[in-house]
């Protein structure tokens, strides 16, 4: 054990060293988007620009990355008109599943979002002889401001899935 005493200060570096932790969480406050949320490894930021509600012109931004095998992707744009978010929703939606087959959906719990029928949270998986892939998608809205979170892979850690939407916080 004496032999042994010098090794001790330094074994847990050692250790760690080893291994390194396949989500390491971190809170996220995107510009511009106001809300927070935590993303399981450092996430790169997209803008482009696309049309909106009645062909004009919006700016749509996307933080993701990469991590155990899924992609998580927050994506925001203010499309200035809190009517047009409801069908918004419901095109993000159907483009997935027209892709996709649907499966379980549930409502959203995430506090101080807008009260619509057409925010929520789904699973999708692979049509039959499509290569393996899932997805779950949550879409909500606040004040004119359009939210989605993806979670996609091959297989996803359905614990994941519920830290990123749970970490999600608008300010009140």
């Amino acid at each position: 054990m004496r032999r042994l005493a010098p090794l001790v200060p330094i074994l847990p570096l050692v250790l760690a060293a080893g291994c390194s932790p396949a989500l390491n969480w971190r809170k996220v406050d995107p510009e511009g988007a106001q809300v927070s949320l935590m993303f399981p490894c450092k996430p790169e930021r997209e803008e482009r620009t696309q049309p909106g509600p009645a062909g004009q012109p919006v700016v749509v931004r996307s933080m993701s990355c990469k991590a155990r095998g899924g992609q998580f992707s927050f994506t925001w744009t203010d499309l200035g008109d809190a009517r047009a978010t409801s069908a918004a929703m419901r095109r993000m939606h159907d483009g997935i599943a027209r892709q996709m087959a649907p499966g379980a959906s549930a409502p959203l719990g995430v506090r101080g979002i807008a009260v619509d029928p057409e925010a929520f949270q789904q699973a999708f998986e692979a049509r039959p002889g499509q290569p393996a892939q899932q997805v779950r998608q949550a879409v909500f809205s606040r004040e004119g401001r359009l939210y989605q979170l993806l979670l996609q892979g091959e297989r996803l850690d359905a614990e994941a899935w519920d830290v990123f939407l749970g970490s999600v916080q608008l300010p009140l």
